[in-house]
């Protein structure tokens, strides 16, 4: 399960075999579990700026852009994607945190969407997308409605794996058809569904923090995504605990290469002594991989260290080159 929702750990083609698919030609997933609501009005530009710590009101029509959702204590609850589908109108698409009930307690009016949401990722998935509605034009992060096989969908190019991809937001009436249609014409391309345990190595591998494994407990700058903040001006939630955690900032989300894949919170340590945990890992083959935090003065990349009862390597993020665009 995730957010309440069942959805397959692998496919029977197996964890290799999907993760090849995706890095090489293309894959689909079920990202349904993702959350979809809804802000619209002459007051939703004043609501997100309020709620999020990444400045929204120079948005684009047509353009998505990643932030996280934030407690009045600066306490990471959620991550979301903004997507700007009007001038007074916004999708955030989120996942199992705090957003609506951070939301609720700025007062927001929104709409919960029932929507299902395809991620078609890897390097195909443009040829794939352009073979069944013709010429994308779309940059990284933009999205526009488009007919694809008899169906309206929003069509964003977004993904969590670090390649070229896409993501279908659908009518769950739709999102079948849709599966089996992308399934069917993908066939020629050597597209493989893919599963959560690969949605996990992919987006390890390409440096990405998940809600909760990695961020329950870090700050916005321990966790590297300070960036967030450039260009706001205006108060937002968690703001004045937020900037007084910049110079508090003590511990670093960093790489791990292990031997094996082992569960979130193990130990990680260096010379006999404690320095951090595991956050996140995912095996393939012949080497696991996974985010782990530890106190900053303690990393050094490459420098050898011990998680649990098994020998790893520090690394620096990402693992992989990102292709998105």
């Amino acid at each position: 399960m995730w957010a309440g929702m069942a959805m397959p750990w692998a496919y029977p083609s197996g964890l290799v075999e999907e993760h090849r698919a995706v890095r090489q030609r293309v894959g689909l997933c079920d990202a349904s579990q993702l959350q979809v609501v809804r802000l619209r009005g002459p007051d939703a530009v004043g609501t997100l700026e309020q709620l999020l710590p990444r400045r929204v009101e120079d948005m684009a029509v047509g353009s998505s852009r990643f932030s996280l959702v934030l407690s009045r204590f600066g306490r990471i609850f959620d991550e979301t994607l903004v997507m700007r589908v009007g001038a007074e109108d916004f999708l955030l698409s989120h996942g199992c945190g705090g957003t609506q009930r951070q939301l609720c307690k700025a007062g927001a009016s929104f709409e919960v969407l029932d929507r299902c949401v395809l991620a078609l990722q890897g390097p195909a998935s443009e040829a794939l997308l352009q073979a069944l509605c013709g010429p994308l034009e779309l940059p990284f992060l933009g999205h526009r409605p488009v007919l694809l096989a008899g169906s309206e969908v929003l069509l964003s190019r977004s993904g969590f794996t670090g390649e070229l991809g896409f993501e279908l937001f659908c009518e769950p009436c739709d999102a079948v058809g849709l599966w089996r249609t992308l399934l069917e014409e993908g066939e020629g391309l050597g597209l493989l569904p893919f599963g959560y345990h690969c949605v996990d190595r992919l987006r390890i591998e390409a440096g990405y923090t998940l809600y909760p494994n990695d961020l329950a407990t870090v700050s916005l700058w321990e966790a590297g995504l300070g960036w967030l903040l450039r260009g706001k001006t205006e108060d937002f939630t968690g703001r004045e605990a937020v900037l007084r955690q910049r110079s508090e900032a003590r511990r670093v989300v960093v790489g791990v290469r292990m031997e094996r894949e082992l569960p979130r919170g193990t130990p990680v340590c260096r010379e006999g002594q404690r320095v951090g945990e595991l956050t996140s890992s995912a095996g393939l083959e012949e080497e696991a991989l996974g985010l782990a935090c530890i106190q900053r003065e303690a990393f050094e990349e490459g420098l050898e260290v011990q998680i649990g009862d098994h020998a790893g390597r520090l690394a620096r993020r990402p693992f992989i080159p990102r292709r998105t665009g």
